[in-house]
């Protein structure tokens, strides 16, 4: 997804120099900084944290889970469940 964001025009020319310096692009550096920023900010809020959705995103493996397979059968109910979502909606 592009996009446009304003950026102080001093951070703008610390992007580009430190992009000369290590050889990385500026875009590349801005994704790494963003990305590391979003992760450590500790602000209060309703959603969820990025380190939330990179566990919950890590249980959705199309290999499955040997310890929920292994709990396969141990409870019977008449009412039929989905494992999948219902881990999602934990998360929730």
């Amino acid at each position: 997804m592009a996009t446009t964001i304003r950026i102080n025009e001093d951070i703008k020319q610390l992007l580009k120099l430190k992009s000369v310096e290590t050889g990385i692009t500026q875009l590349d550096l801005a994704n790494k900084y963003i990305l590391k920023g979003l992760k450590e900010d500790d602000t209060p809020t309703n959603v969820m944290s990025i380190s939330d959705i990179e566990a919950m995103l890590s249980f959705d493996k199309p290999e499955g889970d040997k310890n929920l397979e292994k709990l396969d059968g141990v409870s019977h109910s008449e009412v039929p469940t989905n494992s999948v979502e219902l881990k999602k909606s934990s998360y929730r």
